[in-house]
This record gives structure tokens, C-alpha cells and sequence, in this order.
């Protein structure tokens, strides 16, 4: 890693502060729909099987799905609306390199909450199942703000990605503490 002259050192402490600061905003959203969401009533108790709550599941993560098709809404739209229409004439590819960046981190972050979804479906009863559009609503919640802020600034990403990230990076931690007390530890 290269050395930070005394000016480039306090550029990147204000930066590292404001993301911080959007972390911290992100929690506390985390929370607020947390405690929102799941006291929607939704009839859970219904879910008694393994594959009643796979397609519980793969029926809400449907709703994830959306943003990576507003992503690509959001290519589409730059590319027919310039030069850029042509990706192989070069020349106007700079154009769709903020879309096409929020695409691919949104397909990343889909990637990553669809599989912790799944997974987390198959450890959790039907009376824990409230927890899944919780964490749906998130994500979504979470790209959305993720693309209105990269689009402002590349410095006011961070907010949306946290609320998406940290519910991910929850479940799989929650997801790989039951895979290791079930098959190793035999809880």
C-alpha cells in the first residue's frame, strides 16, 4: 500500500468519518424496518415444511431480483440515449461505467442474499420465517438508496450498501453458526 503524504492522510480520515457516519445511518434504518416489517402481519405458521419455506423464499427474493432489472433500466437508458449505443465503436463507453458499476455490485449483493437466503430457509421454522421479508425489504431498500447515492456521489454509496451488506453478512454469520453446530459441533 502506497504512503499518504500528511494532506492525502486527513483527505481520507474525512472520508473514512463520512462512512462511518453512513454506516451508522444504515444500522439504525436496519433496525427501524426490522421492527417494522416483522410486525406486518404475515401468516407464517402455514410454512411447516422444508419446501413450503423454500417457496416462501424464492417467492420473496422475486422482490430482490427487481433492482438488478432496474440496473439494467438504468444501462439501457444511458446506451439509447447516446453515443454509448454502440459499445463497439468505442469512445462512449465512460458513459455506462456508473450504471454498469451499480449493476454489477447489485448482481454481486443478489448473489451473496439469495444464497444466504436459501440457506437460512432451511434452518429456520415457520414461526421464524416472518424474518425473510425483513431481510427482502433491506436489500431492496438497500439498492435503491445504493444507486441514488452513487449516482449523487461515489461517496454516498455507502449508506445503501450498508444496508444491504449487514444483513448479508448477518444472516451468513447466523447461517454458518448453525451449519457448524449441526454438522461439526452436533448441537
Amino acid at each position: 500500500m502506497a504512503e499518504m503524504n500528511a494532506k492525502e492522510k486527513e483527505e481520507h480520515n474525512k472520508k473514512l468519518s463520512w462512512v462511518y457516519k453512513e454506516f451508522a445511518g444504515a444500522i439504525a434504518v436496519c433496525a427501524a424496518v426490522y421492527f417494522t416489517v416483522r410486525n406486518i402481519p404475515l401468516d407464517t405458521e402455514t410454512l411447516k415444511t422444508p419446501q413450503d419455506r423454500l417457496t416462501f423464499t424464492l417467492r420473496w427474493l422475486f422482490v430482490s431480483s427487481l433492482p438488478i432489472l432496474f440496473a439494467i433500466f438504468g444501462v439501457l437508458d444511458v446506451r439509447g440515449n447516446t453515443k454509448a449505443i454502440d459499445p463497439l465503436q468505442g469512445g462512449a463507453e465512460h458513459l455506462v461505467e456508473l450504471p454498469n458499476r451499480i449493476l454489477r455490485n447489485t448482481i454481486e449483493q443478489f448473489s451473496m442474499h439469495a444464497v444466504g437466503l436459501l440457506a437460512l430457509t432451511t434452518y429456520l421454522d415457520e414461526n421464524c420465517m416472518s424474518d425473510i421479508p425483513v431481510l427482502v425489504v433491506l436489500f431492496f431498500l438497500g439498492r435503491v438508496f445504493f444507486a441514488i447515492g452513487y449516482k449523487s456521489s461515489p461517496m454516498n454509496r455507502g449508506f445503501g450498501f450498508g444496508i444491504t451488506f449487514m444483513p448479508t453478512m448477518a444472516t451468513y454469520g447466523y447461517v454458518l453458526y448453525k451449519f457448524i453446530t449441526t454438522y461439526f459441533l452436533k448441537f
